[in-house]
């Protein structure tokens, strides 16, 4: 790949892949000729130009990227072409740098640039690396492309098993990639792993030394279960944390949850000032020694990061109707039988 002198596009979703991106480029990530293509809010990219040096250049795309109501919302989907209109793309000198290289967001964009697939470098965003995901619905979705202008009948899997991506910038195992001896597959984990560290260092102020982290889940905005039923899950396991002896539970919200939560969370005395800072931040704080998950990717992504060292105590609890339930179940108790961690189940 002939990256060192190509312009470099960034399409992030979430404060945790902008700093798997800017690990990789840390030297050319705010350079002139760099772009951030943001799908967020302007608030949650000025918490993330706190942890790192942002591009000088970012268009900001505040709206649902869900497929099912992105197809339907024409003004969205005008607003995504009038922004990239702003994007100088050098046809093969730009590659396009993103966690979640499928659906209609990503071909929007991909096409809106004129991106080859060669010009695509996927990231890590979460567990994709290790599941093989196909597509459903492609007769469907190749007739809402086409309504939109682009042609494309998708591929039967989407994301790392995409046989048309083969540019992959990794933090997990890649033994983990769908097998294709095309594909060229970068190992970032220590350049990840030494970023995680410093930013932590430098901006996780953790006091006491016996400090638990809750992770939570948008359970009940992806509407998989309701608040109350939410809160009582979250309730038995802050209790659970105290009863193991957690003299503070610091939180970290999901990034696709919202603020339906925020009072409960502050009436049962959560700490919040780091809630919306990606969970490998608070994990890697020598003082964070219990953790609370619900069986979700950041564990193992800390694993490949070696950021677990520290970690005495773990729970974990399952979200009502969440996907992938096995999977996710026996990665994570695997894993925490590797480093001889104590495993609670609620």
């Amino acid at each position: 790949m002939l990256i060192d002198t190509a312009d470099l596009i960034f399409d992030a979703r979430s404060v945790t892949q902008l700093l798997y991106m800017y690990s990789a480029f840390e030297g050319r990530f705010s350079a002139d000729s760099t772009t951030l293509l943001w799908k967020g809010s302007e608030e949650d990219l000025l918490k993330a130009s706190k942890l790192i040096k942002l591009p000088e250049q970012i268009i900001i795309l505040d709206i649902i990227s869900k497929d099912s109501v992105l197809v339907r919302d024409f003004h969205a989907i005008k607003k995504i072409k009038n922004g990239l209109s702003r994007v100088s793309v050098r046809s093969k000198k730009s590659y396009l740098c993103t966690s979640f290289a499928s659906g209609f967001y990503f071909e929007v964009i991909k096409s809106g640039l004129s991106i080859e697939n060669n010009q695509v470098i996927q990231f890590d965003d979460g567990l994709s690396n290790e599941l093989i995901e196909a597509n459903d619905k492609r007769v469907l979705r190749s007739l809402l492309y086409v309504i939109n202008g682009i042609f494309l009948f998708p591929p039967k899997y989407r994301l790392f098993s995409d046989h048309r991506f083969k540019n992959i910038y990794t933090s997990i195992n890649p033994d983990h990639i769908v097998e294709d001896s095309s594909k060229v597959v970068v190992d970032i984990s220590e350049r990840v792993s030494s970023t995680f560290f410093r930013i932590s260092k430098q901006h996780v102020n953790v006091i006491s030394p016996k400090s638990a982290l809750l992770m939570t889940t948008h359970s009940v905005e992806s509407k998989r279960t309701d608040k109350n039923e939410f809160q009582s899950v979250i309730g038995g396991v802050v209790k659970r944390l105290r009863g193991l002896g957690a003299q503070e539970v610091y939180l970290s919200k999901h990034p696709a949850e919202g603020y339906g939560n925020d009072e409960f969370y502050k009436s049962i005395g959560l700490i919040t000032c780091y809630e919306d800072f990606p969970s490998e931040l608070l994990v890697a704080n020598k003082h964070i020694t219990l953790v609370a998950n619900p069986f979700n990717s950041t564990l193992i992504m800390c694993d490949y990061l070696k950021l677990l060292d520290h970690i005495k105590t773990v729970v974990s609890y399952w979200p009502a109707n969440a996907p992938y339930k096995s999977q996710r179940i026996k990665m994570i108790e695997n894993l925490l039988d590797k480093y001889s961690i104590c495993h609670y189940i609620i």
